[in-house]
């Protein structure tokens, strides 16, 4: 084995050993949205925050009126609402708290 082999492969068994939240912890953000009253409305919603850089997942409801986006931990939240507000609606952070693990 070369070198680099050995250290690829001491590097891969350490990273094996950490914990799941050591890799990058994420939260779960939930956002009140104003104004959407259509499918299209979700649609815009949902497409201009997956857009955004690092936003693992992004669910957007007409009949709560609300977007939960699953970020990792410390995320610029007004990164969130400004990407809202671009497609035309009001939003307004209701929670955040860590991800359920899936």
């Amino acid at each position: 084995m070369n070198r680099l082999q050995r250290i690829l492969s001491s590097l891969a068994l350490a990273l094996c050993g950490l914990p799941g939240a050591a890799w990058s912890a994420e939260q779960s953000v939930t956002i009140h949205i104003e104004g959407m009253t259509c499918s299209l409305c979700v649609t815009a919603v949902n497409k201009a925050l997956r857009a955004l850089p690092d936003v693992r997942k992004a669910k957007t409801s007409l009949s709560r009126r609300e977007a939960v986006v699953v970020v990792p931990e410390g995320y610029a939240t007004a990164a969130l609402l400004a990407a809202i507000e671009d497609t035309g609606y009001k939003g307004e952070i209701r929670a955040v708290a860590p991800a359920e693990a899936q």
